[in-house]
């Protein structure tokens, strides 16, 4: 269990698969009208505020959960300002995949590699694909608030845009190379 203040607004819990079980609770059941599910987030809040610093000072907080790839999940705690407005209930989608062409293989492998040691638990899943003579790593991102590794990854390749939609063209119209994690497949290949 880590708890990371983002910034004076934004708390951010990372949650390990054995974390969740002591809380007695796992991602796919997480939902706020649940018992068991408030108590852990309340006690998590809790211990954000002692460990992190974190006091959003009854304001109200926006909740988001994502999970990720170790069975564990990173909770987002986010004070609201005012003005925003989020129906209760409604569905949060994960993470917007982004897509980074390489021109050639050193590159790709070499960012896969620094990734893998500076970010991949922040990348809930990659995938590798060729198209027009391209590699193009498909990465969906955990990071959003602070995008370290869509940064990471654009010093090498370039970010060529994000979105289901743009990840769907890839798969329709690329030539699969790794399905599930790309960065840690590719990173074993640099010597």
């Amino acid at each position: 269990m880590e708890f990371v203040l983002v910034d004076d607004d934004k708390l951010k819990v990372f949650l390990t698969r054995k974390d969740l079980e002591e809380l007695g609770i796992n991602y796919e059941s997480i939902d706020y009208s649940d018992e068991n599910t408030r108590k852990a987030l309340v006690s998590l809040l809790e211990q954000g505020r002692a460990q992190a610093g974190f006091n959003p000072r009854r304001a109200k907080l926006y909740i988001e959960v994502f999970p990720s790839q170790d069975g564990g999940c990173v909770i987002y705690y986010t004070r609201l300002q005012g003005g925003e407005v989020f129906a209760a209930g409604r569905f949060v989608p994960g993470p917007a995949p982004v897509v980074f062409a390489f021109e050639c293989s050193e590159a790709l492998i070499r960012a896969c590699a620094g990734a893998k040691l500076r970010c991949v638990h922040r990348i809930l899943r990659s995938s590798l694909y060729l198209l027009e003579k391209q590699y193009r790593l498909v990465i969906w991102p955990l990071d959003y608030s602070d995008n370290l590794s869509v940064l990471f990854l654009s010093e090498y390749g370039k970010a060529v845009g994000e979105g289901a939609v743009l990840a769907a063209f890839i798969e329709e119209h690329g030539k699969l190379l790794v399905l599930e994690n790309a960065i840690e497949t590719l990173a074993e290949l640099q010597a």
